[in-house]
C-alpha cells in the first residue's frame, strides 16, 4: 500500500538496498486498510500512531524491518475557519 502516490519513503530505503515493491493500491486514509488488506497477501507500512489503531482493527502490526526517514505533518482548513481559535492554537505546533 502506499499513501499519496505510488513512490514514497519505502522505495527510498528499499532502493538503498536495490530492491523495490510492487504498489497494488494507493490511499491517503489509514482507516481504510482493513478493508483494502483484508483477505489479501498485500502489506502497508504505516507511522507508529495509525498502526496501533490498525491493530485494534484485527490487523497484525509488525516492527518495519527498514530504517525509514521521518516525513512532513502538514495541517489543512478551510479559509472560513482560519480565525478558529483552537486551529490558530494548533498551528504552529504542526
Amino acid at each position: 500500500m502506499s499513501s499519496g502516490g505510488f513512490v514514497g519513503i519505502v522505495d527510498e530505503a528499499l532502493a538503498e538496498w536495490e530492491l523495490s515493491r510492487r504498489v497494488v493500491a494507493a490511499t491517503t486514509h489509514f482507516a481504510a486498510l482493513p478493508y483494502l488488506l483484508k483477505g489479501t497477501s498485500a502489506i502497508a507500512t504505516i507511522p507508529s500512531h495509525a498502526a496501533a489503531i490498525a491493530a485494534l482493527t484485527g490487523l497484525q502490526v509488525l516492527p518495519c524491518p527498514l530504517a525509514l526517514r521521518t516525513f512532513p505533518i502538514e495541517m489543512g482548513w478551510r479559509t472560513a475557519d482560519g480565525n478558529d481559535a483552537v486551529i490558530q492554537a494548533i498551528r504552529p505546533l504542526v
